[in-house]
Order: structure tokens, then C-alpha cells, then sequence
């Protein structure tokens, strides 16, 4: 990319969203027990994923992958970070289908390759918000590592009948806490008004860094 990359702090600037978040609420507001114990099962199961090394490194990435399509909503928030050229999908059964296995592959990488420094942390739910009684939840929690200081994590999660899906995740980052999905939109398009909102040029972009991203993972082991 030329006048501003990518970069997987950036993608860590935003993951999961779908909506502008307000995340001021009220301090009188109700905890949601069903939500709570919605992330302290499936963030849990992520975490144990990526620290296990007792698998090959294509099957343990092949069960992140599905675990994060079940956990979070990725065709809402490929949608969301394109801001208004996610009307483009919309007209393009083709390039909507492009867009949104790039956009999870992608997804998938950046959480894996970030939250592999966390290997050996533990999820603690400390609690959660209702923005919306029963269906817009914000759940608190920690990344609690072996040793050292826990470090805040929030997650915005919708329920669209009985389905809980997240689409927004915070955390400290360089001292700051940032919602990654306002940050991920900010990126993409300032991309997208570079090259006249070429989605397929923002694609080549994305998989260059998968593929990086991908390197450092098989360095890793």
C-alpha cells in the first residue's frame, strides 16, 4: 500500500463490528448472564485453540478458522469495514463471495497471529452491559496471562432469534482501549478512496499481508 498500510495494529485498531458504537452507558444498566457465559465459553475454546501445540499447525488454524465463523458475525462485519462500497457487494454475487472468504481468512490470520502472545492466557468474564435489554450486549473480561498483569477485553455482541454473534471486540493497545471494528472501517477506506474504491485492488492488498502473516505463523511453529 503506499500512503498508509495496513497493518495488523491496525487490524487490531478493529475487528468485529458492524454498527457505530456508543459505549457509554448507564451505570444502573442490567448484566446478561446468557451473553456473559456466551464469551466465557467460546472465548475460552479460542484461546485453547491457538495455544495448542499437540496438533499439526494446518489443523489447529482449520479449527480457529471455524471456530471464529461460529463465534462472530464475518459477513456483517466484512460488510460493515467497507463502509458505503459495501453497496458494491450487494450488486456482485461474485465479488461478495471474493470479498468475504478474503475478508475471514484475513480475519482469522490477524487474530492468530496477535493473540499468539497471549498463548497460555486465560478468559475471565467480569461482566456486561445491555445496550439493548436481550439483543446488544457488552461483555467485559480479561486476558489473564501465567504471570503478569490481566489485560481488558470487551466484546459487542448482537443476537439476532436465539444466535449470539460477536461483531466488535476491544482491547488495550499501546496504553489505549480501541474498538477494532471503527478502526478496521477507517483503514479500508482510506484504501478504497485512494484507488476509486476498487474493492478487487483492496483484495491483492489483503492477501499480501495473509500471506506474511502466514510466513510468520510457519516461523513460529
Amino acid at each position: 500500500m503506499t500512503a498508509r498500510t495496513i497493518t495488523r495494529a491496525a487490524f487490531l485498531a478493529t475487528l468485529m463490528g458492524a454498527a457505530t458504537l456508543a459505549v457509554a452507558t448507564p451505570a444502573f444498566a442490567a448484566r446478561n448472564a446468557d451473553a456473559e457465559q456466551y464469551i466465557q465459553t467460546n472465548a475460552s475454546s479460542a484461546m485453547r485453540t491457538l495455544a495448542d501445540r499437540s496438533i499439526p499447525a494446518a489443523t489447529r488454524e482449520q479449527a480457529f478458522n471455524r471456530l471464529m465463523s461460529e463465534f462472530t458475525d464475518m459477513p456483517r462485519i466484512a460488510s460493515f469495514v467497507l463502509g458505503v462500497h459495501g453497496r458494491q457487494l450487494r450488486s456482485d454475487a461474485a465479488l461478495r463471495a471474493e470479498w468475504n472468504r478474503v475478508f475471514q481468512e484475513y480475519a482469522t490470520a490477524v487474530y492468530e497471529d496477535q493473540l499468539d502472545r497471549y498463548r497460555g492466557s486465560t478468559i475471565r468474564v467480569t461482566g456486561s452491559v445491555e445496550r439493548v435489554p436481550g439483543r446488544d450486549i457488552i461483555v467485559a473480561s480479561e486476558i489473564v496471562p501465567r504471570s503478569g498483569r490481566a489485560i481488558p477485553a470487551q466484546w459487542r455482541l448482537l443476537r439476532t432469534g436465539d444466535t449470539w454473534k460477536v461483531v466488535d471486540v476491544s482491547l488495550l493497545l499501546e496504553g489505549n482501549e480501541i474498538w477494532l471494528a471503527q478502526q478496521q472501517q477507517r483503514d479500508f477506506l482510506a484504501v478504497l478512496d485512494r484507488n476509486n474504491g476498487d474493492i478487487r485492488g483492496l483484495i491483492v492488498e489483503v492477501n499480501a499481508m495473509i500471506t506474511r502473516m502466514r510466513a510468520r505463523a510457519t516461523a513460529r511453529g
